[in-house]
């Protein structure tokens, strides 16, 4: 076999074994869907801006255009969510689940720490006819891509 084939094989197998360990992990430190952690809510103040990456959710869709958010490996991320209703948003791979108010922003807030491209997704009743990932009626918002 090709050495460059069994390389690249086992650099596959080893993003799929950290993408499936990533959601016990996220768990045990209260981040993911069970660690009961409720969603942070932050507004700036008057004059002040928001530090990360602001995304607006409208009528289920981005608002900015941005289909995928690139960050760095071992980056702290902060992805600052806002919605016109109340919006479950899901980050899979790191299975953070956070619930976004129509009446301020929601901080999904981690360190990347495992390289890919991961959805997130609409949870529940929002993506009823609309374009599903994984047979869970989950619409992708958009991705996130980590880079080494």
């Amino acid at each position: 076999m090709d050495m460059k084939f069994i390389c690249r094989a086992f650099c596959v197998f080893a993003l799929f074994a950290l993408f499936h360990a990533m959601p016990a992990l996220s768990a045990e430190k209260g981040h993911g869907r069970h660690g009961g952690k409720p969603a942070m809510k932050e507004s700036p103040k008057k004059g002040e801006t928001m530090e990360g990456i602001t995304l607006k959710i409208a009528g289920g869709e981005i608002q900015s255009g941005k289909k995928v958010v690139r960050v760095k490996q071992g980056d702290e991320v902060k992805l600052n969510l806002m919605a016109d209703k109340t919006t479950e948003v899901h980050l899979h791979g790191y299975d953070i689940e956070k619930t976004v108010p129509p009446d301020g922003v929601t901080v999904m807030a981690f360190r990347a720490r495992v390289a890919g491209r991961f959805p997130v997704t609409l949870h529940g009743s929002h993506s009823h006819g609309r374009k599903k990932s994984g047979g869970h009626g989950e619409k992708v918002l958009f991705y996130l891509e980590v880079h080494p």
